[in-house]
């Protein structure tokens, strides 16, 4: 599938990861990790870190996919909004699943600084603006 025409800024801006060549041997692991855009990246490096063999793998060259095309925006806000998610789940499970979206963002920014990763990372604020009285919810 192409996710996008042309080079998304992403790819210009930092260069095409190193090229891996196809496996020519078996091997084994715990958990095949299918996709390296960032997901599959956060992932093999969790389960790395709990001693779990893991390997990854995409059909194209690292992190060209999804991730590449993406605006690489964090925003710990989930698509749907807060005050709507209590009524589907109740305020308990609405407010804990906003917190563990902003704790992620913190847990990233952690990652950064264990692996030595430097992204072009910072924290902005933001404005939320209801285009109408339902958006005021």
């Amino acid at each position: 599938m192409d996710l996008h025409s042309g080079l998304a800024y992403w790819i210009v801006k930092n260069k095409l990861f190193d090229y891996f060549h196809p496996l020519k041997t078996d091997f084994s692991v715990d958990v095949a990790i299918i996709g390296s855009g960032i997901t599959g990246a956060l992932i093999a490096h969790e389960l790395c870190s709990a001693g779990i063999a893991c390997a990854v793998f995409d059909k194209r060259t690292i992190a060209t996919g999804s991730t590449a095309a993406s605006t690489s925006q964090l925003q710990y806000e989930i698509d749907v909004p807060l005050s709507e998610m209590v009524g589907k789940v109740g305020e308990s499970a609405a407010v804990m699943a906003y917190q563990a979206s902003l704790q992620s963002i913190r847990d990233l920014e952690s990652v950064f600084k264990e692996t030595g990763v430097r992204p072009d990372f910072k924290r902005v604020s933001s404005i939320y603006l209801a285009s109408d009285k339902r958006g005021l919810n």
